[in-house]
């Protein structure tokens, strides 16, 4: 059973930075913003939704640079004959990122019931790509550089993402609420699939048990929600449901994903530079 709930980790993984790239690290603070959405009439409004995708990919191809938090949180049951073992896996990361060049701090956090808590941070930058996972620094090989900061840089640009809503424009609405425009889409049916292999593929994702995976999914409904700075049409917050389930090798596979993602600081960060002491101390 656990051979499937790692796979789906890194099926999410990948597509997590591509597919919920802006809203809150909170859980609670979510929750009720979307309470409150959904109380709130939002106003109608004039821009489409190919209009909206159109100033927000432009927007976020000049910014320079943003901070991101997210919070994903997994429910995962898998069952096999009488046997259920459900297992919940909560990840939150925060991520400075500068572009042009593309430089990047990140920092993940990692539970799940009967595993130890995980925490990763990781610096790349032109001197290198430095990681921690077990409380010491390790300089990875500079060969992995170039080839991750371009895959960073398609993934992780806030701009690629909107791009992929254009195949499901017609499910989208864009409404106002404050300072801020709304696009929202609620995704069933064949069409769910292929765009969620759009969101994987984007993310530069090549495991093959990953995208073999995903095409044994019954991928039974996503639920996007994008904010819209209306002033300068960055993207602000985001929020991504999905529900998916899949038979193989006699299991039953169920999986309920929730991630929220804030942007922040956009072109207020002007420097990620690694301390003295990672480079000092990184093996």
């Amino acid at each position: 059973m656990k051979k499937f709930t790692l796979v789906l980790l890194g099926l999410i993984l990948a597509m997590s930075m591509t597919a919920c790239g802006k809203e809150k690290a909170n859980g609670g603070d979510s929750k009720a913003a979307n309470a409150q959405t959904e109380t709130k009439a939002a106003e109608s409004t004039s821009m489409t939704v190919d209009e909206l995708i159109k100033k927000t990919t432009e927007a976020s191809n000049g910014m320079k640079s943003y901070s991101m938090d997210m919070n994903m949180n997994e429910n995962i049951s898998v069952k096999q004959g009488d046997q259920q073992q459900d297992q919940k896996i909560e990840m939150k990361m925060k991520i400075d990122a500068m572009k042009d060049p593309m430089q990047m701090y990140s920092e993940t956090n990692m539970s799940a019931p009967g595993s130890a808590s995980q925490n990763i941070k990781m610096y790349i930058t032109k001197e290198g790509i430095f990681a921690n996972q077990t409380g010491t620094w390790t300089k990875l090989p500079d060969s992995q550089k170039d080839q991750l900061l371009a895959s960073m840089d398609q993934s992780s640009n806030p701009g690629n993402q909107l791009e992929k809503l254009k195949t499901i424009a017609k499910d989208a609405k864009v409404s106002e609420e404050g300072n801020e425009y709304l696009l929202t889409a609620d995704l069933s049916g064949d069409g769910v699939k292929d765009f969620a292999k759009s969101l994987m593929n984007q993310s530069g994702n090549s495991n093959p048990q990953a995208a073999q995976m995903l095409d044994q999914m019954n991928i039974k409904n996503i639920k996007i929600n994008y904010n819209v700075n209306k002033d300068n049409f960055f993207l602000t917050k985001a929020n991504v449901e999905m529900t998916m389930e899949m038979e193989a090798e006699g299991q039953k596979v169920t999986m309920e994903m929730k991630m929220d993602t804030t942007v922040s600081k956009h072109n207020e960060i002007k420097e990620i530079k690694v301390p003295q002491d990672v480079l000092d101390s990184a093996k």
